[in-house]
């Protein structure tokens, strides 16, 4: 009889051990159900957003309806893995989208105007893949992450440096130059060709992007933004290069297509007609990432 009440007090504390593990779980369960719930809301929110910018891109026809397509499984993937990135990438693509429509008509009669339907499944998939395939890999590395994910960044800080540099250069006044012989003058839109006001516009395009990175992230803007504004400088360098050129032989101007703005048919000059400008932006944002990637390893 002495032994009852030392029992009833062993049974009263394993009940409330117990008790207590039971409402730990059931806390661990309520914190669980709740972060479901706001990455669900989170990502519902994403598909609504990555919806009207798909309307909005279709019907001011920045994009052709494949370019939709990619720009929608680029900003879907980036959904799924860093919504960091994807605020990039919208910042990018508005910014540039905006300034792609800025005086259409002006640089519509000069010939250095993106085409009437939009930018295409290649152009997205050439600024947006290589973003989407870091930050997918960062999942599976997440050691590397804040590299992968500065990379990424530097890639995006390229992509609108470039757009920058193309919308805004092509309304100076003064008449572009090739970056490789100053002393060629070429008209507005030829690959290779920059002005002084199109660099102020890349270098402004590259730090929009780093000065985002920076504030999501804390992260280092400055290599950002200095390896987007050289990823422009390096694309134009291989514009003039690689890209083919014509001369009109009425204009007597350089030209990057067959027929020149004024109607007469161009006499090949130089470079590789496969050498398209969506293959000069990927190798270029490539090359970015790479030296994003090896220079961060030493920081």
């Amino acid at each position: 009889m002495a032994l009852q009440p030392r029992c009833q007090s062993r049974n009263s504390g394993a009940r409330r051990i117990a008790l207590s593990k039971n409402r730990a779980q059931v806390i661990r369960g309520l914190k669980a159900r709740d972060r479901i719930m706001s990455s669900a809301i989170n990502y519902a929110a994403g598909l609504a957003l990555l919806a009207l910018l798909a309307v909005l891109a279709k019907k001011r026809r920045a994009l052709d309806t494949k370019g939709v397509v990619a720009a929608l499984v680029v900003g879907l993937t980036l959904l799924a893995t860093s919504w960091i990135a994807l605020a990039l990438m919208i910042i990018f693509f508005l910014s540039s989208t905006a300034l792609t429509l800025f005086r259409y008509k002006e640089k519509e009669r000069v010939g250095a105007a993106e085409r009437k339907g939009g930018r295409s499944a290649a152009q997205v998939l050439c600024s947006g893949a290589v973003p989407a395939a870091l930050v997918g890999i960062s999942l599976l590395t997440p050691e590397c992450r804040a590299q992968l994910l500065l990379a990424a960044a530097s890639a995006i800080a390229y992509a609108n440096a470039d757009t920058w540099a193309s919308e805004i250069g092509s309304l100076s006044k003064s008449q572009p130059f090739l970056i490789v012989n100053p002393s060629v003058r070429v008209p507005p839109g030829v690959s290779g060709g920059i002005t002084m006001l199109g660099e102020v516009g890349a270098a402004s395009g590259s730090a929009l992007i780093a000065l985002t990175y920076f504030l999501l992230t804390g992260g280092n803007a400055l290599l950002a933004f200095l390896l987007g504004w050289a990823g422009e400088v390096m694309d134009a360098i291989l514009g003039a290069v690689l890209q083919v050129k014509y001369e009109c032989p009425r204009c007597k101007v350089l030209w990057d297509h067959p027929v020149h703005i004024c109607g007469s048919e161009a006499v090949y000059l130089r470079g590789s007609k496969w050498m398209k400008n969506e293959v000069i932006n990927l190798v270029t944002e490539l090359v970015v990432v790479l030296a994003a990637l090896l220079t961060s390893q030493h920081l």
